[in-house]
């Protein structure tokens, strides 16, 4: 049986943070109100809902540059724990000008804001989704769904690509990395830590 307040809860959280944003418009609210609005938008895996961040923090909001997301974006990826946790990084990163408390409670808001829709959608929809899963319409379209978050997934490899420039040494460190991890199933933190020593010596050499 479907628990029709976590849905509900789901909903009020959506509607009460684009009203309070709108009409008191503090920072720590725009950070809960996009970053729930991130969380919900996400199918597949937190990598899709990469170019939407990139668009809104970067270019739109200008709240951290191409390089500083880059480089949360790239640690996140190297470390164990769900990708969302780049959030926090983040939040705490665009309240960098209003102190240091404000900038840990950007963090946490961010970094709480983007579970919760997953959260209380999870929790609505696990009682039925036995139920779901033999509905023919429902079955149809999953392989859909699956095809959708992998097209989505290579336009954050895109979008990513394009903002730190399409040069010879960034497609070639895009290249070996694809063929490690393709061919040689070497864990994705190792190759984010050879590209970093890659990166260094190169810089420095």
């Amino acid at each position: 049986m479907a628990k029709w307040r976590y849905f509900i809860a789901f909903l009020f959280f959506a509607l009460t943070s684009i009203v309070l944003y709108q009409v008191i418009g503090t920072k720590l609210l725009f950070l809960f109100d996009h970053f729930y609005r991130y969380g919900y938008l996400v199918i597949g895996g937190g990598q899709v809902v990469i170019p939407y961040m990139y668009v809104d923090l970067v270019e739109i909001n200008q709240l951290m540059t191409t390089s500083e997301f880059l480089t949360g974006f790239g640690i996140v990826q190297g470390i164990p724990g769900p990708m969302f946790s780049f959030s926090a990084y983040a939040g705490a990163l665009a309240m960098r000008d209003s102190g240091g408390l404000l900038q840990v409670l950007g963090g946490i808001v961010a970094g709480i804001a983007i579970f919760l829709p997953g959260i209380l959608l999870i929790y609505f929809v696990y009682p039925i989704w036995e139920s779901l899963n033999h509905v023919k319409a429902v079955k149809n379209a999953l392989p859909g769904i699956v095809a959708i978050a992998g097209g989505l997934i290579a336009s954050a490899a895109i979008v990513l690509m394009r903002s730190i420039g399409f040069s010879i040494p960034n497609v070639i460190a895009v290249l070996v990395a694809s063929i490690l991890l393709f061919t040689r199933k070497i864990p994705a933190p190792i190759i984010v830590i050879l590209a970093i020593i890659s990166g260094v010596l190169f810089t420095y050499s």
